[in-house]
């Protein structure tokens, strides 16, 4: 797989061109799942989201569409898509495999919320892979001292053992990973956590999705 940290700034028509570049360039080097950061073709702040906002299909859309489909690969775009922040999953053949609306839950008043102190999103990326015994991939922009928001940049793959095998530095490049799906199976016969799952309280349950 591919992690593009890319270099967002505030002409989405450049941040488009250089995403797909991006793009490009990863599937030449053999990446066959290709990642871009959220908001890849806005810059990040509640300012610039109603005036970055597109329609699904849109002008963004139809640029990940055509890259997938001209570099044969699976590609992931984080994108602002009432405003939904959207993450759009295009197959090899450019159609929409996956839309994916981001949201959080509604804070509770009647709760207290204790934080406590830890590098975020640092170390919870190598909590979240063992965990869940997941390749995890986090891709961020790249930084740019100048905007409004700075990007910690640090793009970074992390095994199911919690093992960085990957990571950028804060310019804009692509990082590269191998998901080997053995390695994959033989780390959740290690330590069987799906053995322990309690289906008297709780199922899951498996929904194929069209391309629609």
């Amino acid at each position: 797989m591919a992690v593009v940290q890319l270099q967002v700034g505030g002409v989405k028509a450049d941040n488009l061109s250089r995403a797909k570049r991006l793009v490009k360039e990863a599937a030449g080097r053999g990446g066959n799942l290709v990642l871009l950061p959220e908001c890849f073709n806005s810059p990040y702040g509640t300012s610039f989201f109603s005036q970055y906002a597109e329609r699904i299909p849109g002008e963004s859309t139809e640029l990940l569409s055509e890259a997938a489909r001209e570099n044969q690969v699976y590609l992931v775009g984080g994108g602002r898509g009432k405003l939904y922040n959207s993450c759009i999953v295009f197959g090899p053949d450019g159609k929409i495999i996956l839309k994916h609306r981001k949201r959080s839950r509604q804070v509770m008043y009647i709760f207290q919320i204790h934080l406590f102190d830890i590098d975020v999103p640092g170390k919870i990326r190598f909590q979240e892979a063992v965990d869940n015994q997941l390749y995890v991939a986090t891709a961020s922009p790249a930084r740019d001292e100048s905007s409004s928001y700075v990007a910690w940049g640090h793009s970074t793959v992390v095994n199911p053992w919690g093992e960085v095998i990957s990571k950028a530095g804060t310019e804009e490049e692509v990082i590269y990973a191998d998901i080997d799906l053995q390695y994959l199976a033989d780390v959740r016969q290690q330590i069987p956590i799906t053995a322990q799952r309690r289906h008297d309280l709780y199922s899951v349950t498996s929904v194929q999705r069209g391309n629609s």
